[in-house]
């Protein structure tokens, strides 16, 4: 059962305009698939899968970007630069402040 009567003016059945003939914004390129059904379809089907099926990881290269230079988030001065076990560890301990293990 439909909330709506069933004579409702749609801007997507008149050129993308409104009732009073202003442009309706969501029917825009600006705005989103801009009423390209066929587009939004594909990008939908598509879901949430945007990356490449191969995606490099300087992780896996010695912490080298794929040009060669060293990737500064793996080096020991950024964060735990790499050291999962270490990073672990403080991640369990959470926000906790000091050294001691009192709870």
């Amino acid at each position: 059962m439909s909330n709506q009567p069933d004579n409702v003016y749609k801007p997507s059945e008149h050129d993308g305009l409104r009732e009073d003939g202003q442009p309706d914004k969501r029917l825009s390129s600006e705005h989103g698939f801009g009423g390209d059904r066929e587009r939004a379809s594909e990008a939908g089907k598509a879901g949430g899968a945007t990356q490449p099926d191969e995606v490099y990881k300087p992780s896996e290269h010695d912490g080298l970007k794929k040009d060669g230079s060293p990737d500064k988030r793996m080096s020991s001065e950024h964060g735990f630069g790499g050291d999962r076990e270490f990073a672990s560890e403080m991640g369990k301990k959470g926000g906790r402040q000091g050294g001691d293990d009192e709870e």
